[in-house]
């Protein structure tokens, strides 16, 4: 256990220690959504009428998003809690924020299962999810959402991680478990032709591995953070504040996830060969967005403790160098796609039609996520510095509000594909520019201080 150390991020070289702490965090989103990729890898080319199973998988995208950012809100509270405590070098702060977190993370866990498995249905039939797809989508959400609390569990956990500088131990947690994922998937679906249940069913496996070894981790007697099963309870002001910074989070995510359902409703008019090119090309862009995604997370944890330590100048420095080092990722990433667009596509599923419905969108989500940098980047050292309540509603402001207003309103007026991603793009630039003046604003209040 010794070697897996914690890191002390208010001091040092700020480029070497978000390179270092962010890889593990981008490696361990990339592996978390290999269990989807996995999915429906697998069903778009082995399962029978696998361009429908795709599109039944796709489908559900953003129904299981909008329960799963609630839950990854709240952790984010935990996080940001958790490193200010470290920062400060409160350490009895920082156990009962621990504790009181995990508890939190096993009751939202079972809740956020329950709703889900209920409410699939009814979500799908407003969405205008096809009907030849629609019981296929059911049946993976309910299977899907019996594995909530376990990745619920799991997250709160590595966030708790997170913020004492591990990055590390989540992501050879789900190095493993993502190739059992895999292997589980090809299984199912290839030996006994369980087609979308049966990748669901690998990935709810896996989910309760990643918990069970978290937990070990966390609670292990020989461990370095020594939590205790009996110290488990909800103390008010940690719950208090992890809340105050979780929920704006939570809700903002669920509110960005209700824009981006009616956008999965406007394509679901178009048919299951549009969802399943929309599908495909989603999760491609989203291997570029994992950069931006870990470079978000690593500098609320980084922020969060020279917040702590009160060394606001290092996290201006985090802000530059941070969406520098991203935008090279991104850069390189989006160039691979840009020049082999329908290989990767044709990774999911052969059918050309699919492939030509999904070019479009992946080429303007790829290379938009140079402007969504900047927004994430600075959302995240704005979270790190305890403000949650302000940058949710500009995040709702720049991205939900023109998405919602595109969808309603523009779209049918041009019923096609590309068009309606278009959205995407203009609303990281108006995001981008609201949180990068919220982000100075902060930074000469706290100069005034």
């Amino acid at each position: 256990m010794k070697q897996f150390s914690t890191m002390d991020l208010t001091q040092g070289s700020v480029t070497k220690k978000f390179v270092t702490f962010t890889v593990p965090i981008m490696l361990t989103m990339l592996l978390q959504h290999l269990y989807t990729v996995a999915d429906r890898v697998v069903v778009g080319q082995f399962a029978q009428n696998g361009k429908f199973a795709l599109a039944a998988v796709g489908s559900t995208s953003t129904c299981t998003t909008l329960f799963l950012n609630l839950f990854n809100g709240m952790a984010a509270g935990t996080n940001v809690i958790c490193a200010n405590k470290r920062g400060a070098r409160d350490e009895k702060g920082l156990r009962q924020c621990m504790h009181s977190s995990m508890l939190m993370g096993i009751i939202l866990g079972l809740s956020v299962g329950f709703l889900g498995i209920v409410l699939c249905r009814p979500l799908l039939v407003l969405l205008d999810t096809p009907e030849d797809v629609l019981d296929m989508a059911t049946l993976y959400m309910r299977l899907y959402f019996l594995g909530i609390p376990a990745a619920c569990v799991y997250s709160f956990g590595a966030n708790i991680l997170q913020a004492h500088g591990d990055t590390k131990r989540s992501m050879y947690i789900l190095s493993l478990t993502g190739i059992i994922n895999v292997g589980l998937n090809l299984v199912f679906v290839i030996r006994f032709h369980m087609s979308v249940a049966g990748v669901a069913i690998a990935t709810i496996i896996a989910q309760y591995i990643s918990m069970i070894w978290m937990l070990w981790i966390l609670f292990s007697p020989k461990g370095i953070h020594k939590m205790e099963v009996k110290k488990l309870r909800l103390h008010t002001p940690s719950l208090v504040a992890v809340t105050r910074v979780g929920i704006p989070a939570g809700l903002n995510s669920m509110v960005f996830t209700v824009s981006n359902m009616l956008l999965q409703s406007s394509l679901n008019t178009l048919g299951s060969t549009a969802i399943a090119g929309k599908t495909a090309a989603l999760d491609i862009s989203i291997l570029v967005y994992q950069g931006i995604g870990a470079s978000y997370l690593a500098c609320t944890s980084f922020a969060g403790q020279c917040y702590g330590a009160r060394n606001y100048k290092r996290i201006d420095q985090l802000l530059v160098k941070g969406t520098g080092i991203c935008w090279v990722y991104v850069a390189a990433v989006a160039g691979v796609c840009t020049l082999f667009p329908r290989q990767m596509l044709g990774l999911f599923n052969s059918d050309p039609e699919v492939i030509n419905a999904g070019i479009n969108m992946l080429l303007l989500n790829v290379w938009g996520y140079v402007i969504y940098t900047i927004s994430e980047l600075a959302l995240g050292c704005a979270r790190g510095m305890g403000r949650s309540t302000m940058p949710s509603l500009l995040n709702f402001l720049g991205i939900c509000v023109p998405r919602i207003i595109w969808s309603l309103f523009f779209f049918p007026m041009r019923r096609d594909v590309t068009f309606l991603y278009l959205c995407y793009p203009i609303s990281w630039i108006i995001s981008a520019a609201l949180q990068l003046v919220y982000y100075i604003h902060i930074r000469k209040s706290l100069a005034k201080a």
